[in-house]
């Protein structure tokens, strides 16, 4: 169920304060995008707004469906997926019942399709892709945080979303398992799925991203490759920094 998320001209304000002020972006099959700035940038008020949680002016398109207007659960049946910045798993059921939990749609095709070929099978293909099969009848409130964030992604791609936006999948992780997201996060888009990723982990983002979006006060700053980025001068000045050893890195992150 691949898809193009395709976002134009997306603007969020409450009261006299503008969050976002027309942004715009694209996620097509096999991309993975990502979304930077400083806090307060809007980058998860904008995967509010795309997914329907937060009212937004502006157009939604994934595929050939327009999404603008629709509430957040048309929009995750269309095939939108996201996760949040905490990883919040269901502490009393096993890791195969959560993936259950996130596979579910009320969806007549869907649910025939499950009674032919078996739920329990695509769960064992979405944590066999992120190597957490092991995990899979273990109860959730026994896991470590890098093996909670990474059940939480199986979760979001359980559903076989059209394109995946994840708020801050790096958040807590040491290096090690960072890397190691980054590693998971090729595989996924590697199938075809479209990811939108917002961190703060620069060395994550810069890493493992085809493109990357600069968000400052609500407004897209910059977008490019990884590199173009690191090069801006705006971005530089903005978000990314320099150390004394002219490393970059985002301000106020983990160093």
């Amino acid at each position: 169920m691949n898809q193009t998320l395709d976002v134009r001209g997306l603007t969020v304000r409450y009261g006299g304060v503008t969050a976002l002020d027309g942004v715009g972006l694209t996620v097509a099959p096999g991309e993975l995008v990502g979304l930077i700035g400083p806090n307060g940038a809007g980058k998860t008020t904008f995967i509010d707004a795309v997914c329907g949680f937060t009212r937004a002016t502006g157009t939604v398109r994934l595929g050939h469906r327009d999404l603008t207007g629709r509430r957040a659960y048309a929009r995750a049946r269309a095939g939108l997926g996201r996760s949040w910045q905490a990883a919040d798993l269901y502490a009393d059921l096993t890791v195969r019942e959560n993936l259950a939990v996130g596979a579910y749609r009320p969806d007549w095709r869907r649910t025939l399709a499950e009674v032919l070929r078996g739920r329990a099978r695509h769960d064992e293909r979405v944590a066999e892709l992120l190597g957490i099969e092991d995990l899979l009848d273990r109860p959730a409130d026994g896991l470590s945080a890098g093996q909670s964030k990474m059940v939480d992604l199986a979760r979001a791609l359980a559903a076989d979303p059209g394109v995946l936006l994840l708020d801050e999948p790096a958040a807590g992780l040491n290096t090690a398992e960072s890397r190691l997201l980054a590693t998971r996060l090729r595989t996924v888009v590697d199938t075809g799925t479209g990811v939108l990723l917002v961190d703060h982990d620069m060395a994550l983002v810069l890493g493992v991203c085809d493109r990357i979006v600069v968000l400052d006060f609500g407004r897209v700053l910059a977008e490019g490759t990884p590199r173009e980025i690191q090069d801006d001068d705006a971005v530089i000045a903005a978000y990314l920094g320099r150390t004394a050893r002219g490393d970059r890195r985002g301000k106020g992150d983990r160093p």
